[in-house]
């Protein structure tokens, strides 16, 4: 991709945002982006608090991680071109039970948008690179909200490694961690996560997925809880869906909520 096509995509990527943003309706929860980000710098979601408080280093909870599995059905598989492909039920399969050429390496790109509570725009794109009994994911996350100061935005960047614990044609459930990116015009705070993955294919065209991820970002835990209903058109999934995220401050303050409905697109390949 050249670097005229990078410039414009990020220009329509943030002139879409910012138009949801200002579309979006004002709440009694207002700032709400802003308190996010005072409790992962600061570890504390109350600004007026703050200012009579001592300033001084916070004490930051510990990351944890999840360990490997195994299971009865964590044997070599092999992916279809697409969830249903050629007839068969599912996505993966043993290869003696394929009759064409299967792929050992499959990859999953996702595009979605949406609003969190009415006040916030929220953008992502995700990528997964799926293995036999292993996978990595890359999800960023972009929010948006209007200020009296102007457009407040904020990213969260997602880094995983996982484990499947089970992966057969209707299923795969996956234990997953990783690295947590958080920017906005504060500066960045890291940390880490740790969750769990499930994504079932019931029926042709049906799919179903879920994540369910905790851990701790700057000053602050962060609990997410993503879920979507997905319609296969070809390797091409249209879904709708809930996601919630939930930043915790560690010191005062409320948890300040950004979850919403979602829309997206995944293609399977």
């Amino acid at each position: 991709m050249s670097p005229w096509t990078l410039c414009d995509l990020r220009r329509t990527l943030s002139g879409a945002l910012s138009v949801l943003a200002l579309l979006a309706p004002a709440t009694a929860s207002a700032q709400r982006l802003r308190r996010a980000s005072d409790a992962v710098h600061t570890g504390s979601s109350d600004r007026d608090r703050r200012r009579h408080e001592p300033s001084g280093d916070s004490p930051r909870a510990p990351s944890s991680s999840s360990g490997g599995g195994s299971s009865r059905w964590l044997r070599p598989r092999y992916f279809l071109p697409y969830p249903y492909a050629w007839g068969y039920q599912g996505y993966a399969a043993p290869q003696v039970d394929l009759q064409r050429s299967p792929r050992s390496v499959a990859v999953v790109a996702s595009l979605d948008g949406g609003i969190a509570l009415s006040s916030i725009a929220r953008g992502g794109v995700a990528l997964r690179v799926l293995g036999a009994g292993l996978e990595f994911e890359l999800r960023y996350t972009a929010y948006a909200e209007p200020t009296r100061e102007g457009t407040l935005w904020v990213g969260l960047g997602r880094y995983r490694g996982g484990v499947a614990l089970a992966d057969s044609a209707e299923a795969r459930v996956r234990i997953f961690g990783g690295l947590l990116h958080w920017i906005d015009d504060a500066g960045s705070e890291f940390g880490g996560e740790a969750g769990i993955g499930l994504d079932v294919f019931p029926d042709d065209p049906w799919v179903l997925s879920f994540d369910l991820t905790g851990g701790v970002l700057g000053r602050s835990a962060l609990v997410s809880l993503r879920g979507t209903v997905g319609y296969l058109v070809g390797p091409v999934e249209l879904q709708l869906g809930w996601q919630h995220e939930s930043v915790i401050p560690t010191v005062s303050g409320d948890a300040v909520d950004l979850s919403g409905p979602l829309a997206g697109v995944r293609l399977w390949r």
